[in-house]
């Protein structure tokens, strides 16, 4: 089975997040059994220069799979109709919806060429990422329609909410698949936590971008109890400078019970040594159709406390966490301060339970042919 991967950014670039791991974690399990060649860009999100030591235009053995990492030049029709012509691909999978370089054009040859594609929109179809840069998504989608193209390829919905999401835009008669994204291998034990009764260490992880509402996590955070005392880690690239600054102006006018750290970006293989010191994750995000970040902290034995807008459901039944409706901001400090009041023994519980969540879901067989079965068909 040959698969060609189009994605915007690959390692070792992590700026991007959660389709990098997404498609690593795909690598990862299916790189054996897969013949899987990934075409991506030379540079990480955001970045002006390319990555060090690597040849670009040229295919790049690794472990298993092959990478060719394209430079500005090459990104045009003329490679992307060798890259689909040079080899019989069994499918063609592209990893965005809206990405021009990456989906839009190479989608167009793919189809053109009768190449069987699957497309996973990761979340960009939700109301919430539909919100932004609406105009610009709203001819894509209007495009699409017109050309037939969702009706000839296979969708990927990562949860059942983003098949709901896939036939609101494309139609109840278009080509869909549920096949959850697959995740990284996980430790055999959970890690003990220290945890001081009214303290708390509280992170965001996620890129700084209006979809992820780091302003709203700090709203919240602002109406905390003064008798507790809550440590605030920002892990993730700035996505939106302009919405980053007004964040830096709610930093500064913090209460004093509140300890704000800015990590920034780091490279996913530091990120388990981060989180083993960590407690509970806050990510009052308007749209995930997945969530790479939320399944990372579950790993690391972190509850955690989300908007209702995730597939991740009825946290608080299985002492996981929270899901919270984004207009209830009174529940989101609420569950901050449940957290925070724990004493260590009550906190280990929820942390062994949303580790032991974590496990159950990461060795899933069915998650794993469901995957397996989206490029046998």
């Amino acid at each position: 089975m040959k698969i060609l991967i189009f994605i915007d950014w690959f390692l070792p670039g992590y700026k991007a997040g959660g389709p990098i791991q997404s498609i690593a974690n795909f690598v990862s399990h299916f790189g054996h059994e897969f013949e899987i060649s990934i075409v991506t860009s030379n540079k990480d999100l955001g970045e002006v220069l390319p990555y060090a030591n690597i040849k670009p235009n040229v295919w790049l053995q690794k472990e298993n799979y092959r990478i060719k990492y394209l430079d500005t030049k090459t990104i045009n029709t003329t490679t992307y109709k060798k890259l689909l012509n040079e080899e019989a691909y069994d499918s063609v999978y592209f990893n965005s919806l809206f990405s021009v370089y990456f989906s839009l054009l190479p989608l167009w040859f793919a189809v053109r060429y009768k190449k069987r594609v699957v497309l996973a929109p990761r979340g960009m179809l939700g109301a919430g990422a539909l919100k932004l840069s609406k105009r610009k998504k709203q001819v894509v989608i209007w495009l699409l329609k017109l050309t037939g193209i969702p009706k000839k390829i296979a969708w990927q919905g990562t949860a059942v909410s983003e098949i709901d999401e896939i036939n609101k835009c494309f139609g109840e008669d278009v080509h869909t698949h549920l096949a959850p994204n697959l995740s990284a291998k996980m430790a055999v034990t959970c890690i003990q936590k220290e945890k001081q009764e009214n303290n708390l260490k509280l992170f965001f992880l996620s890129r700084i971008s209006v979809k992820k509402n780091l302003i709203g996590a700090l709203n919240f955070l602002k109406e905390v109890n003064k008798q507790y005392q809550i440590t605030f880690t920002i892990i993730g690239p700035v996505g939106e400078e302009s919405y980053w600054e007004e964040c830096e102006l709610l930093i500064k006018k913090r209460p004093n019970n509140i300890t704000i750290h800015v990590v920034g970006a780091i490279p996913n293989l530091e990120l388990p040594k981060l989180l083993s010191e960590q407690h509970v994750l806050l990510l009052p995000t308007f749209h995930e159709n997945f969530g790479h970040v939320i399944l990372e902290a579950f790993q690391q034995g972190c509850p955690v406390i989300l908007s209702d807008q995730t597939p991740w459901k009825l946290l608080k039944e299985q002492q996981i966490g929270y899901d919270i409706p984004l207009g209830n901001s009174k529940n989101f400090t609420t569950a901050i301060e449940v957290f925070a009041k724990m004493k260590e023994d009550e906190y280990q519980e929820w942390s062994l339970n949303a580790f032991d969540f974590a496990k159950k879901f990461c060795n899933s067989k069915e998650i794993i042919e469901a995957n397996r079965t989206l490029f046998n068909k």
